[in-house]
């Protein structure tokens, strides 16, 4: 062997051992916690959807899977903070659709890069928006909620968590309507919803997920699903377009993503596991009963949906005039 050839393998020998110690990695897979981070506070969809999805988990990965919560700045700190992890597939993040999608259009500065940071592994569930009112508003319908913020400037305000798909239906249908609507900044959904339950706001855009237990008792008071037909859950709720409004289809989603550079192979592992549980009968059952729909799909269908979600609701947020901050 030349001295060339001694050097050239004497050089690779990190890069094949680093490999190998991956291949390795990813076999063994998992050896001990998984966690799964939740960036909004418990109560609230994601929370939901991480401990049921975490429980089976567990179960099929024989190794215990916990849900953590790391709440606040709109989903930020979570984001950060699995960002900063090892990408060994250990540190998973419960990922609402806005945070992988239109929050480097509501944020000038953010810690982390979504392109760099993260890498897909599955797509969940996915539940549309309906829009709810304290009874206690006397509105009938969506029309008549805009017509009613006319007649009275300055007195509709609106529950919202920042970016959230609930914020940008809101400032969506002001801006198309010129309504008098205030958006009123919560650390999460279930926070947001609890305040217009107790009449400290007048209506919200809310996934339909959490909404049916309220709407059921009479606590609240649904106008209109943004969705492209009535929902099976609500089948006597018009939908946006009947409410006179066509194009206002908002549905919420919620995934899986790891650290970039985790393994293939344990992010094709996660993916299949993943699909197992959300396509499960009982599973899908469940979910079906309470207003939304199981999906399961694979890291590139997953990331191909990511990337038509930014490009759609990118150009909603600049036809709202969101402006970033």
């Amino acid at each position: 062997m030349t001295h060339f050839h001694r050097r050239r393998l004497l050089l690779s020998l990190p890069a094949l051992w680093l490999a190998a110690g991956l291949a390795a990695a990813a076999d063994d897979y998992p050896a001990r916690t998984v966690r799964v981070v939740v960036p909004y506070p418990a109560g609230g969809v994601a929370d939901k959807i991480a401990r049921e999805v975490s429980e089976q988990l567990q179960q099929r990965l024989k190794q215990p899977v916990v849900v953590e919560s790391r709440s606040g700045a709109a989903g930020n700190i979570g984001f950060d903070h699995v960002a900063r992890q090892p990408a060994d597939g250990y540190t998973l993040l419960l990922a609402p659709a806005s945070n992988l999608t239109v929050q480097p259009a509501l944020f000038k500065q953010l810690s982390y890069d979504l392109a760099r940071d993260f890498t897909p592994v599955s797509l969940l569930v996915q539940t549309p928006q309906v829009l709810l009112v304290h009874p206690a508003l006397p509105v009938g319908s969506v029309q008549e909620l805009v017509a009613y913020s006319k007649k009275n400037p300055g007195k509709l305000n609106y529950g919202v968590s920042v970016g959230a798909y609930s914020h940008l239906a809101g400032e969506l249908l002001r801006s198309r309507t010129g309504a008098d609507f205030t958006a009123i900044p919560y650390q999460g959904s279930a926070p947001a919803l609890n305040d217009l339950l107790a009449g400290q706001t007048q209506f919200i855009f809310n996934e339909v997920v959490t909404a049916i237990p309220h709407i059921q008792a009479g606590k609240l008071k649904p106008l209109a699903v943004a969705y492209r037909t009535r929902a099976p859950w609500l089948p006597q709720v018009p939908t946006t377009a009947e409410a006179g409004f066509a194009d206002f289809e908002v549905t919420s989603w919620y995934g899986i993503v790891a650290r970039s550079g985790t393994p293939k192979a344990v992010v094709d592992r996660l993916a299949r596991e993943l699909h197992a549980i959300v396509q499960a009968p009982e599973f899908r059952k469940r979910y079906d009963e309470i207003g939304a729909f199981t999906v399961g799909s694979t890291p590139e269908e997953f990331g191909r949906f990511i990337q038509s979600e930014t490009v759609r609701w990118t150009a909603v947020v600049k036809q709202a005039g969101i402006e970033p901050h």
